[in-house]
């Protein structure tokens, strides 16, 4: 994922917002114990969702403590004692990165493929160790990604069919492990979640990828005109709402255990947010945007 998912603090609870950036800790932690201090630079708040939900839907709790960060020692962090749902979400953020710089190989712009030439060689070793440590999440997002290239090259393509693969593979990831309507809410929140990155990310690439000649389903879009960039943000907009909408229902069908208020916040206040500041450069603002803005 690209940081389009993290939580929106003006509206979280300062206890809620402490366990939110322990977790977002713990996963760091994770990624520099399994991997190396350069495994850390892929952190981001997108897989501390992935980390959050599955804390929720576990039979059994996370106990967190105060510990130092290793970046900081004048500061105090809360860790979660609790060590498998971490290394399960660090194996899935070191194979999501290693397809994300081979698709940058492929076909984004001189400088993105300078920086994914540069990473490349470290982060396919982490890889390697990554796929044999977590099998299934490899293959879930391998078999995705090949669908994905096979996909974007069709003459015709309609923004559900482009956005099908990330979101299955974000969907299996999610729901691993877990079994029945709990696994069914996962997978559906996974998939959503992952539908609505795919089409924020395409809005947000749209310029420069038309400037560069790559891949992108809003292609055939208008944006030439103050006029014509509104309308395609309003239909954008249609889009991440109807995805957000169900991502959210499903979440109402998962037997939460904790952190409801947390995953409630990220699916409603923090996709809005982020979707708006992206949305903003098209020149178009929904009525109640400054609700999710920070100046």
């Amino acid at each position: 994922m690209l940081g389009y998912v993290r939580a929106y603090k003006p509206d979280m609870k300062m206890r809620d917002y402490e366990l939110y950036k322990g977790v977002y800790c713990s996963l760091c932690r994770a990624l520099g114990r399994n991997y190396s201090p350069l495994a850390q630079l892929f952190l981001s708040y997108d897989f501390a969702l992935a980390c959050v939900l599955r804390l929720a839907a576990a039979e059994n709790g996370c106990t967190f403590s105060k510990k130092r960060c290793p970046y900081n020692p004048a500061k105090k962090c809360m860790i979660c004692v609790s060590k498998d749902v971490f290394d399960f979400c660090a194996h899935a953020v070191i194979i999501t990165v290693y397809y994300k710089v081979i698709d940058n190989l492929r076909d984004k712009g001189f400088i993105s493929k300078l920086a994914a030439a540069l990473v490349f060689p470290a982060v396919a070793l982490m890889h390697k160790k990554a796929a044999r440590l977590a099998p299934d999440i490899e293959k879930a997002v391998s078999v995705a990604m090949k669908l994905q290239a096979e996909t974007e090259v069709k003459p015709s393509l309609s923004i559900d069919e482009a956005a099908h693969p990330s979101a299955q593979a974000l969907a299996t990831v999610f729901a691993l492990g877990f079994e029945g309507k709990t696994k069914e809410a996962l997978s559906k929140i996974g998939y959503m979640t992952g539908r609505f990155v795919y089409i924020l990310d395409a809005a947000d690439d749209l310029e420069d990828d038309k400037k560069n000649g790559a891949f992108n389903p809003f292609s055939g879009e208008d944006i030439s005109s103050a006029e014509s960039r509104k309308i395609f943000a309003e239909k954008v907009r249609g889009m991440l709402n109807l995805t957000q909408s169900i991502a959210l229902e499903s979440l109402d069908m998962l037997e939460v255990k904790r952190f409801y208020d947390i995953m409630d916040n990220i699916l409603l206040e923090g996709l809005s947010n982020c979707a708006e500041r992206v949305l903003a450069k098209y020149g178009d603002k929904a009525e109640k945007s400054k609700e999710y803005t920070v100046e």
